[in-house]
Formats: structure tokens, C-alpha cells, sequence
């Protein structure tokens, strides 16, 4: 206890600051708010009047201000806390709620990410019951594949061509929804084409030898058209490390947009590709065992080689093992083409359509010799998609009402392979077979695992058709209070193909090797309806009292796995009830309050119909447990300038979350349980100071990211625990340099140099453990680590002409 309560009179202060933010707001009261209009503007229905569409633009305060909804705009100011190498996950950590968990330094390694305990990403998947349940969005455009329903940050590894991010918490406007929203969901917005010509460059270089250099350049207007192309490369080693292996990665990303603006609306084409390749570490043992050494096991006996015992008590907090025992490299990558299309037919009616088409890759190879089965030493992954669909709706702008209604509907095609082998052994039979445990003889003699003959296999299409249609509704009944009723209907169809005997037809006729694909063909369609309502009620023109209710419904989680395993009589969507409460304000300008936002609102949310993995010892499939989350809590944010030189955020959040159903494939039953991998309080601050002197602006940024207490998972038992991870706070700081025009050449509008040193105090900590199964190192019950990052210093350089 006392380690964490060092932290509350911090915690203290957060909420202080916000209080006394919010006082000098109502005292802002008199202050006459802008007029404002009823007009449209081509793309969206007015922000005063209609609902707020996070997925058409970055919201402004204003527009955020009006709405139902809770929802966070990160800026360009805030995302520059996630470090020049940084990528989605670490720019995301800025935000309340939002807990990030990536395992090395820059955008190339995997992460994973939740919104008030709904999650997504492919890192520390232990207990991780409410997996796939944030849908992000680039420029509007679904990068989630929705057959296994899970992003992952390394799709974004480039945040220079990023202007802002907008976070909403819960499901949102049925306007804004796609197929997995019912815990939330991340629209990135990407630089937009400008009517003036121009320019940037930038070159960054740090620690774990991290480097890269980003562009972007703007055509300007011509005859209505405008276009921009953007991208950058990276490149780093991993501060896990060992043993001459830095475990490195790199990255790139480039995105490009042509708008043609006409009469009454526009037209536009866009582009997205990312390639990051990663090796991901192993995480640590936390404490001393003697069967667990740095050289591993004998990979055809199993037996222990004797060397220096692993640990991060013996070896080294940061150290990992030698490439010759262990390496796992991740290779992931993303194709997104899309056209937007906004019309008015009439002065007060547009027509939408968004068309997209995405290619997503992940790839998978491993080598592990670290006490696992000796038949899984080489892995080989690969899961693949190709998703196209097409977004249509109506807005109206009618008195009193601003009604926007349509649908859209999508077909994905997901594909999964995997296998593993030991080139060393002999194949045998599998359980299923009369000659179970046997060696396979051919032609007289034995037949070694081989990739076309592998110890364990799996094969799988998943096909899906989603379709959802919508009608909501922004009702002004009186000055002051906005009403949004709203409903979606969407249907589900599934149709999962085995392609185990296609793809190792020698395996599966012979009963060779294991076959994690055990489940013949099958077909589901579920078709489900989502109410939802959101109020918002200006006490006065800067204080207003908001609520929402929504339910949200997605397809059944972990595409082809899940219906490999599990009788599809059995499978049901997943299911979310939301409604929050809260309080925001705006003051444009009032006393020590510039552009200054708040916002407090209490959450409650139900997520039923949970199907939970629970990976096995020797990975060659997954168990599920079936489940039911309650998630509870307190978010907090505000940012202002109180002086024209200094800017100030602050966020902090408190969350309750627990198992009202937890029950296994043997029956028991662990309800009450608290979440794993929930943290319960997160909080960041920050203060930006500006200091300008004979035209040069000297800007010293510091702040402060703090992780609450969160239960661990026992993969041992497959279940959660009430076991604890400790907190732990991080302090952050920047010194930013901007020269003026008049010290550069010709052309150049300004130039910066930017010091960042992240994880100023050199804190030591881990940012995930859990209880092993004895999958990795082949010893059960202990406690393995993921380490967080430990100081780094970069170096970058910017300029724009």
C-alpha cells in the first residue's frame, strides 16, 4: 500500500486542477457565446445543429462540446508526448482511459490498446476477454479486419502525416459505427490537401538506434484540385536486448489524398500503405528458476542446457536471450485504397458514399528453444484479408431536426495457415489414429516434420458479409438542449471454410501431426438491433450536462479459431450496454481560460457473450472460456492556455472492472474475479511553457504518465486473478527550438530542433506480467514480465517551406 500511495496527493492535484477548471468556467457564464448558423457546409451537416461525424474530420472543441457523446481529440501538441519514433499505440497513451502496453520503442512492435478495458492489438493476449472491441478508422476508412476483429497499432507506425486522433468512448452515433464499436473507437486523421502550396521534412535519431526521416508535400489549389503525399521510414533496435541481438525493427508508411472540389461538393482519392517488421522479445521471468537458462534446452530431448540461469534478477532487468535459442519476427501489412463522394442535392440535403478496399498481411516466423514441446522449435504464421465495402447516407437539415440516415454493407475474405515442425524429428501419428504416438514409415523408412508435413497444422477461410442500415436523429426542441435518437439494424453472415485437407492433404488423410482445425464447414448469420438516445443540455452557453445510451453488437470474436473449436450451435454475437453521465464545458476566452475544454463523466458498461482464449501450453491452439465483463469508472480531462505562452492537459481516470461470468470449458466458474490487464487509475499531465527571444521560440514541454495497480491472468489455471501488477508514474520531458524566417533561406517558412527524453528518471518497472502455463521456458506458475521502456533521448529536426 505504500508504494501506491505516494501517488494520490498527484492524483489530488489532477482532480484540483480540473475542479478549479471547471469553476472558472461557470464563473465564465456570462461570457455571450458565438453566434452561430444553421447553414451546411459541404461534407457534413452544420456541427452547430447535426451530430458530430468523427470519421469525416478532426472535431474541433466546439463541435466536441456540443455533442452527446464523450469524446477526445488528441492534437499535434498532445500526440508529440508518444517521441519522435512513436508510433499509434505510444501516441494514444496521451488520453484518458486509454491504456497502451507495446513491447519495444518505436511503431514497429506490436502493442495492445484499450478504451475503458475494451481492447485491441495482438500484444499480451493473456486473459484479454474483451479483445477486437475498438474499431480504428483512417480518415474515416475501417482498418480493422472483421473476421478477427483485432487491430494493431504497427498499421500506423508514422504519426508525422497524422494531424490529430479522435477517441470516443462507447459506441458512439450510429452515424459514426462500424462492425466492432461496442467499446469504442480511434479515427486517425491524416494531413488534408490545402489550397496554398507546401511543404515539411523531418529527421530524427536516439536511443536503441533509432533513426528516420518523414515528408509530406502539398500541391495546393488548382482549377478545384488539390492533392497531398505523405511518408516516412524508421528504424530501431529494442532496448530488450542480449547477447549481440538488439531485436530490431523497422518501418514505413506512405499516404496520399487528391480532392476535387466542384459546386455543392467534392470528390476524393486516397491511398494508405505500411509495411513494419519486428522481432518481438519474450517476456522475462521475473524471478529465478534453475530449469530456465540463457542457452535454452536440447531442441530433440527437451533437457535443460546447462548455462547462466535467466531472469531479471540474474541476467538483467532489460536482457533477453540469444537469436540461437529464441527469435520471433513479425511482419505486418496494410493496403487501403478509398474514394469519398459529398453532394447537395438540395440546399438542405447531402448525399455521402464512401467505396474502400483493404489488404491486410500479417506473417508470423519463429524459433524457440526454450523448453516448449521440442515438436513446435519452427513456426511458421501467416493470416490475410481482403475486405471492400461501400458506405451510403442521406443527411437532412430540417427544422427543429437533423436527421441522418443509411448503411453500408462489406464482404471480407480472412485466411489463416499455420504450422509448426522440427526438421530434426520424425513425424508420428496423432491421437485420432490407430497407430497414435508411432513414427510414420514410409517406403521402409521414417519421415521427418518438414512444412509440408508438420507436426501441428491448422487451415481456415472465414468469409463474411456484414450489412448495417441506420437512422438517427438530432432533435432541438429548445434552445439549449439537443436530443439523439437513434437505431441500427445489422446482420452478421459467416461462412467458414476448413482448408486443412486442401492445403496438407497427406497429413490429414494419414491422421499425421496435429490438426488444430478440427470443426467441419459451417455458416452463421445473425441479424441484431442497436437503440440508441444521448442528450446534451446547455446550463449555460459554456457549462452543458450530457448522458448516453447505446447497445452495440459485433460478430462472434476470433475469426476462423473460433469457429474451428467451437460448435457454431454455441456462438452468439457479443454484446455491450453503455450509458454514461457527465458534465463538459468550453470557454473560448474568459480570464486565465483560452480554448479551454472540460469534460467528467461516470461510464458504465455491460459486455456479455464473451468467447475468451486461453492459450495452450504448447500453442498449437486455443482453449475459450466463456464470459461476461462489468466495466465501471471516472474519466476527467481539461486543457487550456491560461497565458498566451503556456498551455496546459491533464487526464485522469479511475475504473472498476470485474467477471460477472467467467466460466471455463470444464465448468468452473470464476465470476467476481476482477479484469485482467485493467488498470485501475491511469493519469497524465502536462505543461508546454513558450519562451521567445530575438526571434527564436525556446518551448520546454514536461509531463508526467502514471499506471495504476492491474490485476494479472494465471495462464496456468486459465483463469484471472486478484494478484497484482504495481503501479508506476513516468516523467517526460522536451526542449523544442523553432527559428524564425528570418535566420533561413530563402523559401523555408520555419525550422525546429527538438531534444525529447522519455522516461526522464531512468525508472525501472514492468508494464505487463502474468502467471505462466509453461508454454514459454517450459516451467508453470511463474511470473513472466514485459519490461517497460527505460530512458531514451532523441534528436530531431524539422522544417517546412
Amino acid at each position: 500500500m505504500k508504494h501506491q500511495y505516494r501517488y494520490h496527493p498527484l492524483f489530488s492535484a489532477l482532480i484540483a486542477a480540473g475542479l478549479c477548471g471547471m469553476s472558472g468556467m461557470a464563473l465564465a457564464t456570462g461570457v455571450t457565446a458565438p453566434t452561430t448558423s444553421s447553414s451546411i457546409s459541404v461534407g457534413e451537416v452544420s456541427s452547430t445543429t447535426g451530430a458530430l461525424n468523427t470519421l469525416a474530420h478532426l472535431p474541433t472543441k466546439k463541435q466536441v462540446f456540443n455533442s452527446t457523446q464523450s469524446v477526445k481529440v488528441i492534437n499535434r501538441r498532445q500526440m508529440a508526448t508518444a517521441g519522435p519514433a512513436g508510433g499509434a499505440a505510444q501516441a494514444l497513451a496521451v488520453a484518458p482511459g486509454i491504456n497502451v502496453v507495446t513491447d519495444g520503442p518505436s511503431g514497429a512492435p506490436r502493442s495492445s490498446i484499450s478504451i475503458n478495458g475494451m481492447k485491441t492489438g495482438w500484444g499480451n493476449i493473456a486473459g484479454n476477454a474483451n479483445d477486437g472491441t475498438v474499431m480504428v478508422t483512417f480518415d474515416g476508412v475501417p482498418m480493422v479486419d472483421p473476421a478477427y476483429g483485432v487491430w494493431q497499432g504497427s498499421e500506423l507506425p508514422q504519426m508525422s502525416m497524422i494531424k490529430g486522433i479522435t477517441a470516443t468512448y462507447g459506441p458512439g452515433y450510429p452515424l459514426n459505427r462500424w462492425y466492432n464499436n461496442i467499446g469504442g473507437s480511434v479515427n486517425f486523421s491524416p494531413l488534408q490537401p490545402t489550397r496554398k502550396a507546401g511543404a515539411s521534412i523531418g529527421m530524427y535519431y536516439g536511443s536503441f538506434d533509432s533513426k528516420g526521416i518523414h515528408f509530406n508535400v502539398r500541391t495546393g489549389e488548382h482549377d478545384g484540385w488539390s492533392g497531398i503525399i505523405a511518408g516516412g521510414v524508421g528504424s530501431s533496435g529494442n532496448y530488450l536486448n542480449g547477447y549481440g541481438f538488439n531485436n530490431p525493427g523497422n518501418n514505413y508508411a506512405y499516404y496520399g489524398k487528391v480532392r476535387k472540389s466542384f459546386r455543392g461538393g467534392h470528390i476524393s482519392f486516397g491511398g494508405y500503405v505500411a509495411r513494419s517488421v519486428a522481432y518481438r522479445p519474450l517476456p522475462i521471468p521475473v524471478t529465478a528458476n534453475p530449469n530456465v537458462t540463457i542457452y535454452g534446452v536440447d531442441p530433440n530431448t527437451g533437457a535443460v542446457n546447462p548455462g547462466p540461469i535467466y531472469s531479471q534478477q540474474t541476467t538483467g532487468f532489460y536482457t533477453t536471450l540469444p537469436y540461437s535459442v529464441y527469435w520471433k519476427e513479425a511482419f505486418v501489412k496494410t493496403y487501403l485504397i478509398y474514394s469519398r463522394f459529398e453532394q447537395h442535392l438540395t440546399p438542405s440535403m447531402v448525399i455521402h458514399n464512401l467505396l474502400w478496399y483493404r489488404y491486410g498481411d500479417r506473417v508470423h516466423l519463429h524459433y524457440n528453444n526454450t523448453g516448449n514441446a521440442a515438436n513446435v522449435l519452427n513456426q511458421y504464421y501467416n493470416a490475410s484479408d481482403h475486405t471492400y465495402g461501400d458506405k451510403l447516407y442521406l443527411t437532412v437539415n430540417a427544422p427543429y431536426n437533423n436527421i441522418s440516415l443509411g448503411g453500408y454493407f462489406l464482404n471480407s475474405k480472412y485466411n489463416s495457415l499455420l504450422y509448426f515442425y522440427n526438421q530434426n524429428q520424425i513425424a508420428t501419428y496423432d491421437s485420432l489414429s490407430p497407430n497414435a504416438g508411432n513414427n510414420v514409415i514410409i517406403n521402409g523408412s521414417p519421415v521427418y516434420n518438414s512444412p509440408s508435413l508438420p507436426s501441428a497444422f491448422h487451415s481456415s477461410y472465414l468469409y463474411m458479409t456484414d450489412l448495417a442500415a441506420f437512422v438517427q436523429d438530432v432533435i432541438h426542441p429548445i434552445h439549449g438542449l439537443r436530443i439523439t435518437p437513434g437505431i441500427r439494424v445489422v446482420q452478421f453472415q459467416t461462412n467458414f471454410v476448413n482448408n486443412s485437407a486442401a492445403q496438407f492433404p497427406t497429413s490429414v488423410a494419414n491422421l499425421i501431426g496435429h490438426n488444430g482445425d478440427y470443426q467441419p464447414n459451417s455458416s452463421t448469420n445473425f441479424t441484431e438491433f442497436e437503440p440508441s438516445i444521448g442528450v446534451n443540455y446547455k446550463v449555460t452557453p459554456n457549462v452543458a450536462l450530457y448522458g448516453n445510451y447505446a447497445t452495440g453488437y459485433k460478430a462472434p470474436a476470433g475469426a476462423t479459431g473460433t469457429y474451428a473449436h467451437e460448435l457454431t450451435s454455441t456462438l452468439q454475437p457479443q454484446k455491450s450496454t453503455q450509458y454514461q453521465i457527465g458534465v463538459k464545458a468550453y470557454v473560448k476566452s474568459y480570464g486565465l481560460l483560452h480554448h479551454a475544454v472540460f469534460n467528467a463523466n461516470y461510464y458504465h458498461l455491460n459486455d456479455t457473450n464473451e468467447i475468451i482464449p486461453i492459450p495452450v501450453v504448447n500453442h498449437l491452439y486455443s482453449r475459450f472460456a466463456s464470459g461476461s465483463s462489468v466495466f465501471s469508472g471516472v474519466n476527467l480531462s481539461m486543457d487550456d492556455n491560461p497565458l498566451y505562452n503556456l498551455y496546459l492537459f491533464s487526464n485522469v481516470s479511475f475504473e472498476k472492472a470485474t467477471y460477472s461470468n467467467y466460466t471455463t470449458g470444464h465448468g468452473v466458474s470464476y465470476a467476481g474475479l476482477p479484469i485482467s490487464n485493467v488498470p485501475a487509475q491511469t493519469a497524465n499531465i502536462g505543461a508546454y511553457y513558450q519562451i521567445y527571444n530575438s526571434g527564436i521560440l525556446y518551448e520546454p514541454r514536461v509531463w508526467w504518465q502514471y499506471t495504476g495497480v492491474q490485476n494479472i491472468y494465471n495462464n496456468n489455471t486459465g483463469a484471472p486473478t486478484s494478484q497484482k501488477l504495481p503501479s508506476f508514474g513516468i516523467f517526460n520531458a522536451s526542449l523544442r527550438v523553432k527559428v524564425s524566417k528570418r535566420y533561413l533561406f530563402a523559401g523555408m517558412h520555419d525550422a525546429s530542433v527538438n531534444v525529447t527524453v522519455l522516461n526522464l528518471l531512468n525508472k525501472q518497472y514492468n508494464n505487463y506480467e502474468y502467471i505462466s502455463g509453461g508454454g514459454y521456458y517450459g516451467v508453470a506458475g511463474q511470473i513472466l514480465g514485459e519490461p517497460g521502456m527505460p530512458r531514451a533521448v532523441y534528436l530531431s529536426v524539422n522544417a517546412s517551406f
